[in-house]
Formats: structure tokens, C-alpha cells, sequence
């Protein structure tokens, strides 16, 4: 047994150095990318499912404590809440907080919503 703990020991601080951090996890989550190909139609699949979660589901999903403001739970949860979407995000821009979109993402969203929200 005490051969065995040297090597515990430095696996264990092995595992220490190079395991991702949080911050690094974060960062290895997909970004939404809108869609570049000309004439291609943005759509909810295609893009805005991507976008809301990564930037709103974080805060506004279910069981989170933006939750009781909107919550984030697809498609009709968008849909019904799309005036409050627009004014935070596109007008106001006071949304997401602690972060923003790219102008391509907020080009795109802009194009999905005045497109009557394609799936």
C-alpha cells in the first residue's frame, strides 16, 4: 500500500494541472454563427435556437433566477415573449448582461424576427 501512494499522489496533481478550468469549459460551448452563404434565410434551427442558448438560457432558463422575468423554453417561449426579446436585445440593448451580441448576430436575429421567425 505505501508503494502505491507516491503514484496516487502525482496522478492526482497531474489531474489538478491539466484539467480544464470552468472558464475554459465555458469557452468550448458553441457560439451561434449566422448563416453566411447569400441568399440563405435565417431561421430558428439554423441559428436563434443556438443564440438564445448560449446568451439567455444561462440566466432565463427554467429554474434560473431571471426565470421569473422570461423564461427561456424553446421556439413558443420566443415567440410569445418576442416584443420583450426585441426591446432588451435589439432596441434597448441591455441584453444579455455582462455581455452583447456581434453586430452579425444582432444583423441575423434582426433578419429572423422581421422575417415572422421562420423555424
Amino acid at each position: 500500500m505505501k508503494h502505491y501512494i507516491p503514484y496516487l499522489s502525482l496522478t492526482v496533481i497531474y489531474l489538478l494541472l491539466f484539467s480544464c478550468s470552468k472558464k475554459q469549459a465555458a469557452e468550448m460551448k458553441p457560439t451561434p454563427v449566422p448563416p453566411e452563404k447569400p441568399g440563405t434565410t435565417v431561421t430558428y434551427t439554423n441559428f436563434a435556437q443556438a443564440l438564445f442558448q448560449t446568451k439567455c438560457a444561462r440566466c432565463h432558463g427554467v429554474g434560473r433566477g431571471a426565470a421569473a422575468i422570461w423564461t427561456f423554453d424553446g421556439l413558443a417561449s420566443v415567440s410569445s415573449n418576442q416584443n420583450r426579446i426585441r426591446q432588451s436585445v435589439l432596441v434597448s440593448k441591455s441584453m444579455p448582461l455582462g455581455g452583447s451580441l456581434s453586430a452579425a448576430e444582432l444583423k441575423s436575429l434582426q433578419e429572423w424576427f422581421d422575417n415572422k421567425m421562420p423555424e
